[in-house]
């Protein structure tokens, strides 16, 4: 049995078996309705035939009325599975709206991850750079005539590190995004313990600064142990290597019971780590 990617993307999968299902379907209709266009037109021949040697000759071959039957038939059923799939399409995509939204939180939690990094050495950096990552996003989804969920996300992603000064970050971890998500990370034994422990710091760092921010001081000391106690669960690794800094920041301080939209007071808002959820 083949073994599944650790960074296989299901619902791309999916969307594009759908996507194959309706090309085929739409083959098949096509095929279907020569074939039934060719037995029309037999049969059209036939009744302007009405002499007896003809009508002799057509006893003795396939009634082209209904071979013409049996082909609209099946055009029919066609296009009615073909109409089904573009309807669960549909249905998965949740219309154009929910797809636009999708697409644009896959190309944030892309950049996020190659601004986190700076976070830690460069805290002004970091805000500076989200603040023009927001600016970015709003201006390049806000307008409706342009498809751009259309595009690939790593297409989108490269086009906008140029003007948010982070080509270099993402020259480096661009391998590892060629289906537009955060993948494991990669290369050597020692690259991936360096990787893996500077995601693990820069989302530790964000917890910490969420919890020195809480309105009730008292609760700081709990707070603190309940994280590093969370820490040793063993879903961490996962969340830390696929999602983005900020998302697992969101995740942690909410398994930790901390309430982002009125305990802490964030650098962007307490909406900059909600709308990350």
């Amino acid at each position: 049995m083949k073994e599944i990617p650790a960074d296989f993307d299901v619902q791309a999968y999916g969307r594009g078996c759908s996507l194959q299902q309706c090309e085929m379907l739409t083959r098949l209709a096509e095929i279907g309705m020569r074939l039934a266009e060719t037995a029309g037109a037999r049969a059209l021949a036939a009744q302007a035939q009405p002499t007896a040697g003809a009508q002799s000759a057509e006893a003795q071959a396939p009634d082209p009325g209904l071979a013409f039957a049996r082909y609209a038939h099946l055009v029919r059923q066609t296009l009615a599975q073909r109409a089904r799939a573009v309807q669960d399409l549909c249905a998965r995509d949740g219309g154009r709206e929910a797809r636009r939204a999708r697409h644009r939180e896959e190309v944030e939690d892309v950049i996020i991850r190659l601004i986190g990094d700076d976070r830690g050495t460069d805290r002004t950096r970091f805000a500076d750079v989200r603040m023009q990552l927001d600016q970015a996003l709003v201006e390049l989804y806000g307008d409706q005539d342009d498809p751009v969920e259309n595009r690939t996300v790593p297409s989108v992603v490269a086009g906008l590190v140029c003007g948010l000064g982070l080509v270099r970050q993402w020259r480096r971890y661009q391998p590892r995004y060629e289906n537009g998500r955060p993948g494991l990370p990669a290369g050597s034994p020692a690259e991936i313990r360096a990787e893996r422990a500077s995601r693990r710091a820069a989302v530790v760092a964000m917890v910490e600064e969420a919890i020195d921010e809480v309105a009730d001081p008292t609760r700081i000391a709990d707070l603190k142990a309940g994280l590093a106690v969370r820490l040793q669960e063993p879903d961490i690794d996962t969340l830390l290597d696929t999602a983005s800094t900020e998302k697992a920041t969101v995740r942690l301080c909410r398994s930790l019971g901390i309430d982002l939209d009125s305990d802490i007071c964030l650098e962007n808002g307490p909406g900059a780590l909600l709308d990350s959820s």
